[in-house]
């Protein structure tokens, strides 16, 4: 029994000193209904596989404790990549227990156990941006230690940069902590804390759902009268607030996975917080119409500063976000209240009770563990005590507004009556005057129906004398163009004659083919005076159709010739009256212009008409500008999309913006009496706008130039 007993000491003394060699040892020799925290860890910065090796020599690494604040691990944030062990040593007291671990982290990690990768959260990478860190559960797992044997632990940890690091439920946000027990006891701890976390998922769900009623009701409010702002502020605030125990109700129990996403939804809720209480004292100033509001100015710039400390220092600056800066807020809104009191505004003092009922459980709820339910419930009392005492302002803000509309109500019923009585007596006087009126309207019905007729009378000729006045602008022109092709007849006429007397005298030399040759030449030359005397035929149509009534029959119609023949009859039109006018003109007619089915003589009118007004533009400029100016009028035609368009532009001296707009009124004209009716600019949008579903647009510039755009539906 001594020698065995001898053994024993001996192997101890052996593995102690093997132990030795690799520096501190967590030795477990007994267990507690509380998760044991592992301690004695060792690290190193750094990646390399080897380390996970039970064998390595890990003596000359520093010591340290993982499971401290993750934001103040410097070597880790520096690093990016740290590995850390520790060795355990289990007591053979503890052989027959089943083991389990759980972790809680801030980081990604790797986990090994003797060298073998037992768990891993997250992703580990030694490029920092490429570092996916994970919350976990802490739902624990069985973990197989040797008793008696030195067990090396070896984790891998990565941080992710470019986080805030809050813990919304006030817990630590250790960088790595490992917890062991005994398999049932730490499930039954495990289960414990989901307890608690439900709790605390049930209360903020309760004080959230209140709120979002509020929220729905009052957005309503505002929606349905817009002028009240007070509406909107406290629905946003509501709305706020609601988003602070928004990831409680998202996530529920199972608040773990990727950490990114958690820590931007804690650091939104800090955010929000102090969002809500802008919208808050917006509320109570807008309800007691408060205009001095400089204080303000200078809360909304602190919140915006312990916003940005937040994210830096990311659980103390989400405690001063949720507790310090509420405070400051409702302390301004309780100054707001007590100058409503002094002004005897009523019912300021149920505004007053709910701010200050704030105040105190928040102040409260600060002092205490912010892990505990206690402290939760005050916060959440704290945060509903506001919209209680609003809710009973506005209830009886309301109860008055509804006396007062029963008040006037009852008014309205008694002046109603009166008026109901005054308007039987009216009805009779009026029952005895509508007969006389009646036969007045008669009367004057016909009058006007007589003087409607005179006045269509009167515009019809009107119109008729427009269409004359422009028959006479064409005279002129038409006399030039009808000479051209019958000194043609004439010419080629007296050619012919002595053509056939050349040829009577081949025919008696008995030359036939010198006959046959004349005769092919008088052929060519009777063509000739068949092409022009259709020419002159074609213009007296014109002028024909020009000067009656239109048909309104729709052709097939090229507007390159429409448009070419009536620019030259205004042109000469305006010639015959100035022998010493000139103008250039400029033609850019499109060759592939498809034919379009409009009346040729309305559009004819159109066309000459505006030819006509741009000779004179051009004509007045150069009696003002000189022998320098160089009159000129373009024309062009185009296809575009469904749409043929004609262009007449001219450089003369442009419109005014200011009677633009007026151009196209009947009888509106800027040309001296008696040198125009003002009919032909209205008679051209009738006749483009309302005949041939087409526009006309006008662009100019005064001084410069004016362009008209017809548009004509293909």
């Amino acid at each position: 029994m001594k020698k065995l007993f001898l053994l024993g000491f001996l192997l101890f003394a052996i593995t102690a000193k093997t132990l030795a060699q690799s520096g501190q040892v967590f030795h477990l020799n007994k267990l507690s209904k509380q998760d044991t925290l592992l301690s004695g860890w060792k690290f190193q910065s750094g990646d390399d596989q080897q380390w996970r090796n039970p064998a390595f020599d890990d003596a000359k690494w520093k010591a340290v404790e993982p499971d401290q604040d993750v934001q103040h691990f410097d070597e880790l944030k520096k690093a990016g990549i740290v590995w850390v062990r520790v060795h355990v040593v289990v007591d053979s007291s503890l052989a027959n227990k089943t083991l389990a671990v759980l972790v809680a982290q801030y980081t990604a990690s790797e986990i090994y156990l003797n060298g073998k990768l037992i768990a891993s959260y997250g992703h580990v990478s030694r490029e920092p941006f490429k570092v996916k860190a994970y919350l976990t559960s802490k739902e624990p797992f069985v973990i197989k230690l040797e008793p008696g044997k030195d067990n090396v632990i070896a984790v891998r940890l990565a941080y992710e940069p470019g986080l805030t690091y809050i813990s919304s439920l006030f817990e630590p946000v250790p960088a790595f902590a490992l917890y062991v027990n005994d398999y049932p006891s730490a499930l039954a701890n495990y289960h414990v804390y989901l307890h608690g976390i439900k709790n605390f998922i049930l209360l903020f769900s309760l004080f959230g759902g209140a709120i979002l009623i509020l929220f729905c009701i009052y957005l309503v409010y505002f929606l349905f009268d817009r002028r009240k702002k007070v509406n909107l502020y406290y629905a946003l605030f509501c709305a706020s607030v609601c988003f602070i125990t928004l990831p409680n109700e998202i996530w529920g129990v199972e608040r773990f996975g990727n950490l990114s996403v958690q820590m931007w939804m804690a650091y939104g809720e800090g955010l929000f917080f102090v969002i809500g209480m802008v919208f808050l004292l917006l509320t109570v100033y807008a309800l007691f119409n408060y205009s001095h509001r400089k204080i303000f100015s200078f809360l909304i710039f602190i919140g915006a500063c312990t916003a940005v400390y937040m994210y830096f220092n990311g659980r103390t600056g989400f405690l001063i976000n949720t507790d310090a800066i509420p405070l400051l807020f409702m302390l301004e809104g309780i100054h707001v209240c007590i100058w409503a009191i002094k002004r005897k505004i009523k019912d300021a003092v149920f505004v007053l009770g709910g701010i200050i009922l704030f105040v105190i459980c928040i102040t409260i709820s600060s002092v205490l563990d912010q892990g505990t339910i206690l402290a939760q419930l005050l916060w959440g009392a704290g945060l509903i005590c506001f919209p209680i005492g609003m809710s009973f302002y506005l209830g009886v803000q309301s109860s008055l507004t509804n006396r007062k509309l029963l008040s006037m109500l009852n008014e309205v019923q008694i002046l109603s009556a009166q008026n109901i009585a005054q308007e039987q007596e009216k009805q009779q006087l009026l029952e005895s005057q509508n007969e006389t009126l009646e036969q007045q309207v008669s009367e004057r019905t016909a009058e006007l129906n007589q003087s409607l007729n005179n006045l269509k009378s009167t515009q019809t000729q009107l119109i008729q004398s427009e269409k004359m006045a422009s028959l006479g602008e064409l005279t002129a022109g038409i006399a030039h163009e009808i000479q051209n092709p019958l000194n043609f007849v004439n010419n080629f006429s007296e050619v012919n004659m002595e053509l056939l007397d050349e040829m009577e005298l081949e025919l008696n030399k008995g030359d036939k083919d010198e006959a046959i040759a004349i005769a092919a030449d008088i052929r060519q030359n009777l063509e000739k005076i068949s092409h022009h005397g259709k020419r002159a035929d074609g213009i007296v149509k014109g002028m024909l159709q020009h000067s009656r009534a239109s048909s309104d029959t729709t052709e097939p119609t090229d507007v390159n010739l429409l448009a070419d023949e009536y620019l030259r009859l205004a042109y000469h039109g305006l010639r015959a009256k100035d022998k010493s006018f000139n103008a250039d003109m400029v033609t850019h007619f499109n060759d592939q212009l498809p034919k379009v089915n409009v009346v040729p003589q309305d559009v004819g009118r159109v066309l000459l008409n505006l030819f006509t007004n741009a000779f004179y533009a051009v004509q007045q400029k150069q009696k003002t500008e000189g022998p320098n100016y160089k009159p000129l009028i373009e024309v062009r035609t185009s296809a575009e999309k469904e749409f043929v368009k004609i262009r007449v532009k001219d450089n003369g001296a442009g419109i005014s913006e200011n009677i633009k707009d007026k151009i196209m009124q009947p009888f509106f004209t800027t040309k001296p009496t008696g040198e125009g009716t003002g009919l032909g600019l209205s008679m051209s949008y009738d006749i483009i706008v309302k005949r041939h579903n087409g526009s006309i647009d006008v662009d100019t510039k005064e001084g410069e130039y004016t362009e008209f755009i017809i548009s004509i539906p293909i």
